[in-house]
């Protein structure tokens, strides 16, 4: 493809990453950049999440009950005004710790600063820490018309999953983030990811439920959205890469460099079918380092 691409990387923890993470947007990069001329990602943000961004997601236990307004992270860059960052409950700060305990990248460095493991991308992105499928599809719109995306990839719903939710709320959200995408750009292409299994789904039937649902919901959902104009099309990463919470994530949900290849190859994949953009990604999956 020739001229400008841009292309926007959108979601919750699992795309923004955390200190000391590479992120799956740093490999997605690196495979598109060197074949994709003018490759450009875009979006509001930048960095990693800090600690003080960090609500952990439960890994057992009981589900909360109520689901709460979330704000974007401070120190984004050119985010929203009144983005604030949570603060961490006692409860949090020791499901923290706990995460630091298992394995978390950004164990071995500062915690108060934001620094990718290996900074050599294109940083810019469209993720926040602890995001709803209800918070982005308010906000999609608006982020769409301002940087301009060619491509949308959006990597979001297990969040909103975590608190008792219905099918319908859930496709009201989906439809309502396609639309702003598109009143942001008419021409835009989406591919919009299964949300991932994570650890909680073992402890919890209900939220194990509505997980499957979703991803049910995601399927059909953009067979029926997607037009020639606008084409949506969905990603199963958990079934293109054989997805293993124990082996993939480092506490259950968040991918570790394992599952970050996993899941930049799971959309290189897609990106290289539906759109022609870049080629598939190397096959065996190289080994992380």
């Amino acid at each position: 493809m020739s001229g400008t691409l841009r292309v926007m990387l959108a979601g919750d923890s699992m795309t923004q990453g955390a200190n000391g993470d590479r992120t799956w947007r740093y490999h997605l990069w690196n495979h598109l950049e060197p074949g994709v001329e003018g490759l450009d990602f875009v979006g509001p943000y930048t960095d990693p999440a800090t600690t003080d961004m960090i609500i952990p997601v439960p890994t057992d236990g009981e589900a909360p009950t109520a689901e709460p307004t979330a704000g974007g992270p401070a120190g984004q860059g050119e985010g929203p005004e009144d983005a604030a960052a949570p603060a961490l409950s006692p409860e949090d700060a020791e499901a923290l710790a706990e995460l630091v305990d298992h394995g978390w990248p950004g164990a071995d460095g500062d915690p108060g600063t934001g620094e990718y493991r290996d900074p050599d991308f294109d940083q810019d992105h469209n993720a926040v820490w602890g995001r709803t499928l209800r918070d982005a599809a308010a906000s999609i719109g608006e982020e769409v018309g301002r940087y301009e995306p060619d491509v949308l990839c959006a990597l979001i719903g297990v969040n909103d999953l975590l608190w008792p939710i219905g099918m319908d709320e859930m496709e009201e959200r989906l439809r309502r983030y396609v639309a702003g995408a598109r009143e942001g750009n008419p021409d835009v292409k989406i591919v919009l990811a299964e949300a991932l299994p994570i650890a909680y789904a073992d402890n919890d039937p209900g939220f194990a439920l509505r997980l499957y649902s979703y991803n049910v919901l995601v399927r059909d959902l953009t067979a029926e959205l997607s037009t020639e104009r606008s084409p949506v099309t969905s990603v199963d990463i958990a079934e293109r890469e054989k997805w293993d919470v124990a082996a993939d994530t480092y506490d259950g949900t968040h991918p570790n460099a394992r599952g970050e290849t996993k899941i930049a190859a799971a959309f290189a994949d897609v990106l290289a079918e539906a759109h022609g953009l870049g080629g598939p990604y190397p096959r065996p999956l190289p080994e992380p380092s």
